[in-house]
């Protein structure tokens, strides 16, 4: 559902508590008014800028390549314009893995919902993925969820990331008999028929922070 849609379902919210629900989340999200001026910056983003592949520099966004900056610079004009703003990926100046950047327009009801944030309403918005930044998932949250023990809670961690039950084994100092048993009963109680399954249901809830996330 799209920003617009929510306000307009909800017209009595207070959206000035936009930036505490955006700093929830572990995407970089990033705000821009019609100057292209960084209105806000969620925790996740400001941490990506510190080092990464856009760098902010007082309100200004920018990119240590200028082939990026450009590209960078239509999309967001673009969405200046109402026009889709597109992705792009950006090399990493220090390892060159890709980051991954959105920029979409900010619909006219949702600059409504977000005008408080900034001097002028709010005209583009900013996603920013890093793959390298893998936000933490506490295992207490699938335990509540699903019903896990933490046994069982640490194993399901550790398939979601993609590793093989032998490394899970190694990880936690477990059998892979233990490991496979342990799997078996993750699948069973979160309905999910497999781990590649699993990935994509704990991927969703890494998507918001918890409270002990890193800034």
């Amino acid at each position: 559902m799209r920003t617009s849609e929510i306000v307009n379902l909800f017209p009595d919210t207070d959206f000035h508590a936009v930036p505490a629900v955006l700093d929830h989340l572990a995407a970089g999200v990033a705000l821009l008014d019609r100057r292209l001026h960084v209105q806000f910056a969620n925790k996740a983003f400001r941490a990506m800028t510190n080092d990464g592949a856009l760098a902010l520099r007082g309100r200004t966004l920018s990119s240590a390549w200028p082939a990026s900056a450009r590209q960078f610079d239509r999309m967001t004009r673009s969405a200046l314009s109402g026009a889709p703003g597109g992705t792009m990926a950006i090399p990493h100046p220090g390892d060159g893995r890709l980051i991954t950047i959105l920029v979409a327009p900010a619909q006219s009801r949702a600059r409504d919902g977000l005008a408080g944030l900034g001097d002028h309403d709010s005209a583009a918005i900013i996603f920013m993925l890093d793959p390298a930044r893998p936000p933490a998932l506490p295992p207490q949250w699938i335990m509540d969820a699903y019903r896990l023990t933490k046994a069982e809670a640490q194993v399901a961690l550790q398939a979601s990331l993609g590793h093989s039950v032998s490394t899970i084994g190694i990880r936690l100092e477990i059998s892979p008999n233990t490991v496979k048993t342990h799997l078996r009963r993750v699948f069973a109680k979160t309905g999910v028929r497999g781990q590649a399954e699993l990935v994509g249901l704990l991927s969703a809830l890494r998507s918001v922070r918890g409270d002990e996330s890193g800034a």
